[in-house]
């Protein structure tokens, strides 16, 4: 239960954290000189939240063995206790893997397992059993009641074109993932204690158990990460996360790396499996060092500058007031910018009324690159401006005038009036004729 209320709130956290931000950042992606192999690829800052990189991101592949990061979650979500719980897998579990050539980590029916081990093997060795031995157990003795998890969790995490079929990434119809989504399952699954710890480790060892008398390693099939298996693909800035391969999928990789304070995570897919080279690694090395290379964080406004002036009315001190930034924007982009090309676009009002505080809001500012918004602030006010008192007074009347119940109270009362000289005069009139009457009549005579 506290895993799933923790799961519940840090899905929450995410989602804020993706639609709320001080400075909002919508940054233009960037083409690199050559084009990659990989069908799709999604790379992003994680400091900033930035997109440098994005090719066909919402395009449908194959996950392959990238299924096995959602896997992790549900179970990282539900259990407690990864050392202390114990599964041992029935050999119906096996059954599905027979004659696949389905990658594994030898666990075995029968075998007591931890779940920690189970992870390990999930992540680092690809091990398609752990998938389902996790699935059976976690879904209470039903895969496909944890493959709704799965799936109900994508959708939660605004993965919208991803659906499951299995928990371990083996080829099936409607089995599919883009690489957004795969970019937004990641990024969550980073927020769970142990994923990124497990997920990036080069080599595990796992204990003996009942059906292997001696320890065993588990090397994790990103190579990248390896001086000697990765040859000229190894990326020393390279983590993790997960690879994936199937007939259907081709080459795909999910990582992180990180470098001179910046960090990114890539997701690149589709990668087309030929025996001569790594395609998805080399794509992923190239994008990498392309991104280490072109970008840095630039300030472009600072709280400091005077970004525009706006008319004052109701005071005697000015009539304009100066406006600078809520707070200093650094955005990333590419060294060879000039700042100064940056458009800052004032969404403020024609005027503002004092009296007014410093630091009160006045609008916002939206920084355009190429006719694109690459950034959003607050705009304040610079100074205090005090108000007027007869110019105050001066601008409620003439509001109380100009509103439309004073309009028509106005009306009424000037119809009021008319309506009684009106009367006034014809009474007036009437009484006069009545004295003129009077005095003309005869007198009677005795």
């Amino acid at each position: 239960m506290r895993k799933a209320i923790c799961s519940i709130f840090l899905s929450a956290v995410l989602f804020i954290t993706m639609v709320v931000s001080p400075v909002s950042t919508a940054s233009a992606t960037y083409q690199p000189d050559a084009d990659i192999n990989s069908q799709a690829a999604y790379l992003v800052n994680l400091d900033s939240d930035t997109v440098v990189y994005a090719k066909n991101e919402n395009q449908q592949i194959a996950p392959a063995s990238l299924t096995k990061i959602m896997t992790a979650i549900i179970v990282l979500e539900e259990e407690d206790d990864l050392e202390g719980t114990i599964i041992t897998p029935g050999s119906r579990i096996f059954d599905e893997f027979v004659g696949v050539g389905a990658s594994t980590a030898d666990f075995r029916a029968g075998e007591n397992i931890r779940v920690i081990d189970l992870l390990y093997g999930l992540l680092l060795q690809s091990a398609c059993e752990a998938g389902s031995i996790l699935a059976d157990y976690y879904g209470g003795g039903s895969i496909q009641a944890f493959v709704d998890k799965m799936n109900a969790k994508a959708q939660e995490l605004g993965a919208v074109n991803t659906h499951f079929v299995n928990a371990h990434g083996l080829d099936a119809d409607g089995q599919v993932t883009t690489a957004k989504d795969m970019y937004l399952i990641t990024k969550y699954a980073l927020t769970l204690d142990h994923f990124e710890e497990i997920s990036t480790t080069p080599i595990y060892t796992a204990p003996a158990t009942n059906k292997h008398a001696e320890e065993r390693n588990f090397v994790h099939t990103n190579f990248m990460m390896n001086q000697y298996r990765g040859g000229s693909y190894y990326y020393e800035p390279i983590r993790g996360i997960k690879t994936g391969t199937t007939d259907a999928a081709g080459k795909n990789l999910v990582s992180l790396a990180s470098k001179n304070g910046y960090n990114y995570l890539l997701v690149t897919l589709g990668a087309p499996d030929v025996q001569t080279e790594n395609l998805c690694f080399k794509d992923t090395k190239y994008l990498y060092e392309w991104a280490f290379n072109t970008f840095e964080n630039r300030t472009v406004l600072d709280t400091t500058q005077t970004i525009g002036t706006i008319k004052v009315r109701l005071s005697s001190e000015t009539d304009t007031l100066q406006l600078n930034a809520a707070e200093k924007v650094t955005l990333l982009l590419p060294k060879d910018i000039d700042t100064s090309s940056i458009q800052q676009v004032l969404n403020i009002p024609e005027s503002v009324d004092a009296p007014i505080e410093k630091g009160d809001e006045i609008g916002t500012v939206q920084l355009k690159l190429n006719d694109e918004i690459i950034g959003e602030t607050k705009v304040l006010a610079s100074a205090a401006v005090s108000k007027n008192f007869i110019y105050g007074l001066w601008d409620s009347i003439q509001n109380v005038m100009s509103s439309i119940w004073a309009k028509i109270i106005l009306v009424l009362v000037v119809v009021a009036v008319l309506f009684y000289i009106v009367v006034t005069i014809l009474y007036n009139r009437k009484k006069k004729k009545s004295k003129r009457l009077s005095t003309k009549r005869p007198k009677r005579r005795r």
